[in-house]
This record gives C-alpha cells, structure tokens and sequence, in this order.
C-alpha cells in the first residue's frame, strides 16, 4: 500500500484470559430487540440462542498476529451484536473463501464471528404453453397463448428466427380469454447487432390466457414460433450495495471493444454493471470475462453476458436498459468487459458503476474500541467457530455502518512478498540460433503487458513457442496470452487483370509477411449496386517450375441501395504467402470498384515483470524480445507458479522497437565487438595478410635440388 500511514502495533494475545461478558448489557442490547422482531417464528429463537451463543466466553486462542500481512481497523463505538458488509479490498486482500479471516478485538484477542448467508431462493419454473397461435390482423401480428397454469407469471418469453428487427409490442392477460386486461402498452422489442430483447415481464400474476399484438405497421410482419413461461418462484429482495470501480483501460479490436475495469479486490460477489453513456441509439452484446491460466497459457473465461441497448425509432416508444445482471463471483480484481459492435462504430462509454452482493459479518463486540482485521496469510486454515451453525438465523440482525479502514502493512509480519521481493529470472540464453530481435521499450515498473506486433506474428513459430524476453544473457520470465481478440490493419492492394480476359476484375493484394496468422479479410466497395461471386487464391510454384493458383477462399457479395455491407472472407488457415489474388466475373456489368481491404489477425501477447532495476521510458535497459527459431521449443518457467498474483497485478503496457537482425555469434559476438570497420579497415587487414603469407613461406623449408 501506498502514501497510507503507518497502522498501530497491533496487541499481543493474553493467551489464558477468557472473553468479559456483560450480562446486564446481553439482556438490555441483544435479546429484547430479537425478541420483539421475529419471537413468533421459530428463526427468531434460532437468532436469540445465536446471540447468547455469541455472547458466551470462550477461551481466546493464542493468535500470532505476524503470520497475517495485511491490517485493516474497525473502529466500534457500542458494544453489542454487529453486522456489517465486508469492503472489495478486504475481499481482496484475503484467499477465496475468506479462510484467512480474522478478527481482533481491542485486547488482541481472537473474536468469532459468522458470515450471514442470504435468504434460500426457490428460481423461477420454465415451461411451454400448451398452446400458441399466430394470427395476421391488419397491419399487427397477434400470438394467443393458452398458459394451462395457475401459477403467478414472472415473464413471458417470444421466440422468433427473424434475424433483424425492431417492433413494439403490447401484452394483455385474460382468465377466460374473452375478457382482456392490459398489463404492457408499448413494450420494444427487437433483435439487433446481436442484442435481443424478446422477454416480456408480469408482475407475478396468475393468468389462463395471453394475448401479445406486435405492430407491423412500420414495418413487413416476423414469424414467431413459440413462447416460453417463467413461473414465479420464491426470491428474497435483491440487496446488492454500490462499489467504486473505474476504467483502467480501453482497447478497440477488429469489430469489438474492450473494457478493464479496476473492481478494487478480488473475490467480489458481483451483482451488476451499469453503464453511463450518450449515445442517442445502440444495441450491444456484453461478455464479462477475466483472465486465468490453462495449461501455461493465459486465456479468457467467460463469467456471464447480458445485453445494453438504447432504442428510440418512429413508431417504437423509447426504451433503454444499461445494465447487464452477473450474479457471479469474480475471482481476480481485473475484470474484462467485451462489448461486441459488429460492423458498427464502438460506444462511447463514460463511466460504469458496479453493485456486489454484500457479503456480511456477524460478531459480538464485547467492548468498545479499536478491532482489528486481519488477512493474508496463506497458511492459515479456515476457522471453525460454534457460531456458523446458526449463520442462517442472525440474518434478523440489523446491519450497522461499521466499515474497516484502508488496509495497511501489518509492520510485525515476518515474510516478504515473494512477488515484489523476489527477482523471477530465467536461466542463461544464447541468442544465435535466433534470427530476429526487437528492443523491449517499458512505461513503468511492475507487472507489463507486452503485445505481439505484424513482424513478430510473421516470424515465429505458429504455436509462438521460439519467443525470449532477455536481459544481459538471461531469460526473463512470462506467461503467453491467446486471447479471444483480433486486431485489423489495412494492405495493399492494386488492380491486375488480365487483357486476355476483359470480363474478369483481379486485384493483387499485398501482406506484410508470408507467414502472418491472418484469419479474414474485409472487403468495401464504392460501387453503389451489384452480385458478384469472388475468389481469393495464390500461386504455388509446382516441381516442374510451373505455377498454379490454389483457391484459399469464396464468398458471393451483393450491395442494394440501403444495404452496405463489407464482405467477409474467412481464411480456414494462415495464407503462407506474401502475395494474393482476388477476381471475380462481371459478367455484362461494369467492374466492380474496390475500395479497401482490411485483414484480420488474432491478439497474441505475454505477461512479465519487469527485472528489478530496469529503467521505465524509451531506453528498455538492455531488455529484448528474439524470436525466430524454427527448432526452439516453448519454455517452461517457475513463474507459472505465481501466475494467480501476475494476473491479478496492475499492469502497464510495453511497446516493442525497431526490428533487428540477431547476432550470428552468439556468446562469441563479444570478443569481436567494435569490428565493423571501415576501407581503412580492411585495407589494413590485406596488408597484415600478405605479410604474413610471405613470412610463412620464408619459413617453410625448400624442396632439395633435382639430382643430375
């Protein structure tokens, strides 16, 4: 922690000293409060024995307050029963499951306490109707639903193949299906750029019949096949409490955006994202992710997806919802927002306000005055308090304003962080069997992120197994990133036809490498109205010095006034070629005109930290990347080990320099450094030579003289 002051020494424990009970306060604070609020249900005894169970003194255990590193105080100004939710940097700072949870009160002593679990909940009952009809009146589409349930409604979901749409709806009940009452007006529905919104909502009513009119006056009539029912179940009020969180970042990929959101722990039980921005009409799929390790190699795990959108149209009623619903629990405090825009401009995104599902503690304040938290401490196990079998019952506890303090250095623990502290180096590395190399250039200190560019995607190895990080001979240590994001850069391209053949338009396209991992590429026309069929080949020489075009792809591409779209072509395999060939048949039309082509390459990147020492800015301190080496396997490092504490970490993004050639020599390039010369140079090393040649052949011996 940082700029925090110094936390006080925390007490040592009185091993053998007993917890001081107040009865006289036990009786006036605790049980008469319980007692009043819930004695007529069998929880509110339940919850007046966990008070007196709570209260009871129980032998303080000796508890050696150095073995936890972090601190937090929790300033209690009455004693009493207290219930109050745990912050994000608690969660955080503790191991999942809070298993390294303690609590101390002002003596030093060890506290028990429980984590009040929410009320069970009973999830909705999806069902199909036993009946569902289609019906055309007018310029509106009619679906009579025949529920066959008494139970409450929560919601009614439609289902329909339309692809794109955008309707208003309106919902009616009836219980004999003649006389009808009007739950929804105007409700929008609609499918677009991916985000749909088909579900219509009850207030938990009970209806034999159902009765949805879509509008089709603005536009042709969808087909709907099918409604699917949710019936109510048992759900306790969604308490969920604010928490401040805040955009670390923000990268724009081919067709999506991504979002890094700083939750400010770990472990936060999230409730929601709600997403502030200005945009007048958008529709979004959302993908909540963050970033873990599978087999040495970091990819994303999708926590849950939801949709945002904001629709205003002519004949539709204005409708929004920015807010995506993710009841999980999000074990990094790094987590990654996708927001899908297809072939759409990204969303401008202000802010984004979070909501956790408060995780609560419960304990008995026997005094006032200063506690203590305490957390990590990887070895600890997880307490076994008396008081967590009647958890359940001291949810009737009224929750309190109590909040912990900034967490700080416990200045009495005694190990160091092996993430900070430790150096992670890798073993020696000679650099000669690697033919490229490019300067490593860092912002900051700490944990980097360091992303694969066009030249190195096209000269290492498919699987990127060859990559080093070095510094002065030695490997640096990382952990390589796939993530499921692609990036698009422009090429070249220029017409090629062929005289001989006038009908056929061919383009020769232009790729930064041979070997880049190009997935797809993208296609704009300017010509206003055409169909055509295209085909994307190479030529490959053949053993008898011929050339032949192998096909790589195919796709039919139309455009109609309303309807301009870029085409996409997906690549089942990487090119291999720096050269392509795009043509297509006119026909009896104009040429098609070709406007830009964009190609598609997946994100390739390593996680690091940097080498103590190493200096921040343009000079990267020594610190490159080689890549090259066709017979090179991937590398095993120790850091895998601490890959939860890397991905985790705060990161800053490196950059990579100018590509270089490796140096052929190896460790022996040292003893010839500074040889480069010049004419002078060289033209001293001739004379050398010659002098030597003529002294070894003074030296030699003669042959004898020829006998007569």
């Amino acid at each position: 922690m940082r700029n925090l002051p110094r936390p006080p020494d925390l007490p040592r424990p009185r091993p053998g000293s007993g917890r001081p009970l107040e009865q006289r306060q036990l009786i006036v604070d605790i049980i008469p409060g319980l007692a009043r609020r819930c004695s007529a249900s069998p929880a509110g005894w339940l919850a007046v024995a966990a008070s007196l169970l709570l209260a009871l003194p129980i032998p303080a255990r000796a508890l050696d307050a150095a073995d936890w590193k972090n601190v937090q105080s929790l300033v209690v100004e009455r004693a009493g029963v207290l219930r109050f939710a745990l912050p994000p940097e608690t969660l955080g700072l503790a191991r999942p499951g809070l298993t390294d949870l303690r609590l101390l009160d002002p003596e030093g002593r060890e506290v028990s306490f429980a984590f009040t679990p929410p009320a069970p909940t009973i999830p909705p009952t999806v069902r199909n109707p036993i009946a569902f009809r289609t019906l055309l009146a007018g310029t509106a589409t009619q679906l009579l639903i025949e529920t066959g349930t008494r139970t409450p409604i929560d919601a009614i979901t439609l289902a329909t193949p339309a692809p794109a749409f955008l309707k208003a709806g309106q919902l009616e009940i009836s219980s004999d299906g003649n006389n009808w009452e009007t739950l929804v007006d105007r409700a929008v529905l609609f499918r677009q750029f991916g985000a749909t919104h088909l579900r219509l909502v009850l207030p938990r009513r009970t209806a034999s019949h159902l009765r949805v009119t879509i509008d089709d006056s603005r536009s042709r009539p969808i087909p709907f096949v099918g409604a699917t029912l949710e019936l109510a179940g048992s759900t306790p009020p969604d308490v969920a409490e604010p928490i401040p969180v805040h955009i670390a970042r923000r990268d724009e990929f081919a067709g999506e955006s991504v979002l890094v959101l700083d939750l400010g722990g770990a472990n936060v039980p999230l409730a929601s994202l709600e997403f502030a921005t200005a945009e007048p009409l958008f529709a979004r799929r959302v993908a909540l992710a963050v970033r873990e390790l599978q087999n040495e190699t970091t990819v994303e795990r999708v926590l849950g997806t939801g949709s945002i959108w904001r629709v205003a149209a002519e004949g539709v009623p204005a409708d929004e919802n920015l807010a995506v619903t993710a009841s999980v629990p999000v074990p990094s405090r790094e987590l990654l927002v996708h927001l899908d825009n297809g072939d759409s401009p990204p969303v401008a995104i202000a802010s984004v306000k979070a909501r956790q599902h408060p995780v609560w503690l419960v304990f008995h304040a026997a005094l006032p005055g200063t506690y203590q938290l305490l957390t990590g401490n990887p070895q600890a196990a997880a307490p076994r308090y008396d008081l967590a079998t009647l958890a359940g019952a001291l949810r009737e506890v009224a929750p309190t304003a109590l909040m912990p303090g900034p967490a700080a250095t416990n200045p009495s623990y005694r190990r160091p962080d092996a993430l900070a502290d430790t150096p992670l180096l890798g073993a020696a590395l000679d650099p000669a069997p690697w033919t490229w190399r490019k300067p490593v250039r860092l912002a900051a200190a700490g944990v980097q992120e360091l992303e694969f560019d066009l030249a190195v995607l096209a000269h290492a190895q498919a699987g990127f197994a060859d990559p080093r990080l070095v510094r002065d001979g030695t490997q640096v240590p990382y952990l390589l990133e796939r993530p499921a994001l692609s990036r698009s850069t422009p090429l070249e391209f220029a017409p090629a036809n062929d005289p001989k053949r006038p009908r056929i338009s061919r383009w020769q396209i232009k790729l930064p490498g041979a070997t880049v991992p190009f997935t797809r590429l993208t296609l704009a026309s300017a010509t206003p109205l055409f169909q055509r069929e295209l085909r994307l080949y190479k030529n490959v020489p053949t053993d008898r010095g011929e050339v032949v075009a192998r096909t790589l792809a195919g796709a039919s591409w139309s455009k109609t006034p309303g309807r301009d779209r870029p085409l996409t072509i997906d690549l089942p395999a990487a090119p291999d070629a720096d050269t392509l060939f795009l043509e297509t048949d006119n026909g009896d039309n104009p040429p098609l005109a070709l406007s830009s082509v964009q190609a598609t390459y997946p994100v390739v990147r390593i996680l690091f930290k940097a080498p103590p020492g190493l200096p921040a800015g343009e000079s990267s301190g020594g610190l490159e990347l080689y890549y090259g080496n066709a017979a090179v396997g991937a590398p095993r490092y120790d850091l895998a080990l601490v890959a939860a504490q890397i991905l985790a970490a705060e990161k800053s993004v490196a950059t990579l320099g100018p590509e270089e050639k490796g140096s052929a020599a190896g460790w022996s390039a040292g003893g010839l450094a500074g040889l480069g010369g010049g004419p002078l140079f060289w033209g001293a090393l001739a004379v050398v030579v010659v002098v030597l040649l003529v002294v070894v052949a003074r030296l030699l011996p003669k042959p004898p003289a020829p006998t007569p």
